[in-house]
């Protein structure tokens, strides 16, 4: 399902575009396509889009059949999407889907999840930031001149079925299925081939999205606002990272108590010596105690033994100094 996008060019910056993207199309005799940037374009409102005509044109989303006698009268709100699946046998479908194929130029659409009771709007663009094209239809009513188109949807692929059960075409420029979708001289199709050309799928190296604000329900809001993540889902997100974070700070704080207490704990028990060790101890210090006190006594001997000596010595010289001076003196007087 497609119920709202955004397209942030005006009519004329559309124009510019496709022609930077060598897409070639031919604006109306009016001049070029009247419309201001939308980043909320509802059903009923108008948009450019090309056709396979190469014609940019300005038409009202959801279509309204060529046969309606009275426009006013209609109800696009039941047309503005198509199920691929029944374009090509549907009355509503089978002229547009041979003769009047488009595609949409957007700048990314909205998607509703819903959980319980609660929708949750979400933002599907290109990562580029590039114009995306929608697989459409169109119509021409002759009588009041008045064209109106409606998007072309497919079952959503794996990537996106959390979102939804449904998504919009998304055609890539130049692509087989692009050329083939906007092939003018092409008027009747397969069931097999229009599978393959308009099967829905999701290149997560292309489309990006996120959550965005509920203001976008409300068809008079408007801006560039709409398309920025809403804030109470990237306030939430890093609330939810910041917990991780200090679960995993205080987990390692806790770690390292938990170790450093262990480890002094395992300190403490090495230093304590075991009752084995105790016993060991007890009759190294016996044994060794009668040691210790025959080396103190020979210690505090040594010293008495070597005064004594030093006085004998003492004693010696001097009477052999004196028995000197008195033979040298009897020499002396028998001369």
């Amino acid at each position: 399902m497609c119920g709202r996008y955004a397209l942030g060019y005006s009519g004329i910056d559309v124009g510019r575009r496709l022609t930077e993207l060598d897409i070639t199309y031919e604006s109306p005799e009016d001049g070029p396509v009247n419309f201001e940037s939308s980043y909320n374009i509802a059903p009923t409102q108008r948009a450019p889009v090309l056709t396979n005509h190469e014609h940019l044109r300005s038409m009202q989303w959801g279509l309204v059949p060529h046969w309606t006698k009275d426009v006013a009268k209609s109800q696009p709100y039941k047309t503005f999407n198509a199920r691929k699946e029944n374009i090509a046998t549907s009355k509503m479908w089978a002229t547009p889907c041979n003769y009047k194929r488009c595609v949409v130029p957007v700048s990314g659409y909205y998607e509703w999840q819903t959980k319980g009771k609660t929708k949750i709007p979400y933002y599907i663009t290109r990562k580029d930031r590039e114009l995306m094209f929608l697989a459409g239809m169109y119509d021409h009513v002759e009588a009041q001149d008045f064209y109106s188109y409606t998007i072309i949807t497919g079952p959503a692929p794996p990537e996106l079925e959390w979102l939804h059960f449904r998504m919009p075409v998304v055609l890539e420029r130049g692509s087989k299925e692009w050329n083939m979708w906007l092939d003018e001289s092409k008027t009747s199709w397969k069931e097999s081939e229009l599978e393959q050309t308009l099967k829905a799928y999701c290149d997560k190296s292309v489309l990006e999205w996120w959550q965005v604000s509920s203001e976008v329900g409300k068809v008079a809001n408007n801006g560039k606002c709409l398309v920025s993540p809403a804030k109470g889902a990237v306030r939430d997100f890093f609330k939810k990272e910041d917990k991780t974070k200090k679960s995993l700070v205080k987990g390692e704080q806790s770690s390292r108590s938990d170790f450093e207490s262990s480890w002094k704990h395992e300190e403490k028990d090495d230093k304590k010596p075991s009752l084995h060790e105790r016993d060991e101890n007890s009759q190294k210090h016996s044994k060794e105690e009668p040691r210790k006190l025959e080396e103190a006594s020979d210690v505090k001997q040594e010293p008495e033994v070597s005064l004594k000596s030093d006085l004998n010595q003492k004693t010696t010289s001097k009477r052999g100094i004196e028995n000197m001076l008195r033979g040298s003196i009897n020499k002396r007087q028998k001369r």
